[in-house]
């Protein structure tokens, strides 16, 4: 095995690891936000939302917070899962060019340009409903996910000539 090889294969290995970590993470950043969610909705925080108003902070901005929170994380997460999915592979069978691999590509391609569509619409709802206001600031951009979808995509298109090169290869040996 080259060293090029070996390298991306230990360092495919150490990617999955993070994802895994970072994705545990956010799973417990949507369990935290549904449950200050449920319990603001319920008025069970009604001590602490009393104690934010004096700091301007009011139950509709701790709600969408969390909902914001909920939608990124998710989002997140699942497309956390298909990285670790594509460096997985590419960790245990030392094989980059494989229709698996192209698939992941693609989909963390899309799931990238929904979940920037989702979590701006969810954004601006929240703040719409839950604000009661119509001046809506989103504090996230997302034409850098639409970009970073449209990358990934291409480098699938790569991966996915690399893999019809790596066919015709093995079928001439």
């Amino acid at each position: 095995m080259s060293e090029s090889l070996n390298r991306l294969h230990r360092i495919s290995g150490y990617a999955s690891v993070a994802a895994k970590v970072i994705m545990v993470f956010l799973l417990i950043v949507i369990i935290g936000a549904v449950v200050m969610l449920a319990m603001v909705s319920a008025g069970s925080f009604d001590f602490i939302v009393e104690e934010l108003a004096e700091e301007a902070v009011t139950k509709g901005q701790i709600q969408a917070a969390a909902l914001n929170a909920i939608a990124a994380a998710a989002a997140g997460s699942v497309i956390l899962y298909f990285i670790d999915r594509l460096f997985t592979n590419i960790h245990k069978r030392n094989a980059l060019f494989t229709d698996e691999n192209v698939r992941d590509l693609r989909m963390i391609a899309f799931l990238l340009a929904a979940a920037a569509i989702v979590i701006t619409t969810v954004s601006v709802l929240t703040i719409y409903f839950l604000l009661d206001t119509t001046d809506i600031v989103v504090g996230f951009n997302p034409l850098i996910m639409l970009m970073t979808a449209f990358i990934v995509y291409i480098v699938s298109l790569i991966f996915s000539y690399g893999t019809e090169l790596q066919k015709q290869s093995d079928e001439t040996l």
